[in-house]
């Protein structure tokens, strides 16, 4: 029931020991990109044009432009074209910054449409530790 980069194994004597394994303890829906996207902070500055498909919320289903950095965000539709195509379901496993967009690009989950488009992606959103829920809900 620890986070994935849990340092205590790195303590132990042998670090080996400690027996790992990966459960889910913590899902997100993002019911409105535009507000959760800019509502996030970005270890990089950047710009990024997302095609992003919700079957189930439509409101979320179209092309987004994200402009965020470490103080600030924004995201409002756009009519350009995209930088990577991805499912609300994938955006959503990358938004705490647990997962890669080249991870998921490379299980088939992501489209890059814009070379570049991935690392970028990822270089925003990445985090300094990985997201992590205590206590099951």
């Amino acid at each position: 029931m620890r986070p994935v980069d849990e340092p205590l194994r790195f303590l132990l004597a042998d670090s080996r020991q400690p027996k790992t394994r990966i459960e889910d303890g913590l899902w997100l829906r993002l019911v409105d990109v535009p507000t959760a996207l800019a509502g996030r902070r970005y270890a990089a500055e950047g710009r990024l044009g997302l095609r992003v498909r919700d079957a189930f919320c439509p409101w979320n289903d179209g092309h987004f432009e994200l402009n965020g950095g470490p103080h600030t965000a924004e995201c409002r539709r756009h009519d350009g074209n995209p930088d990577l195509a991805i499912d609300v379901a994938d955006l959503a496993a990358v938004y705490l910054g647990g997962n890669r967009f080249r991870t998921l690009m490379e299980a088939g989950r992501v489209e890059e449409l814009q070379p570049g488009a991935v690392a970028r992606a990822d270089a925003m959103f990445a985090t300094d530790r990985a997201p992590w829920c205590p206590s099951h809900f």
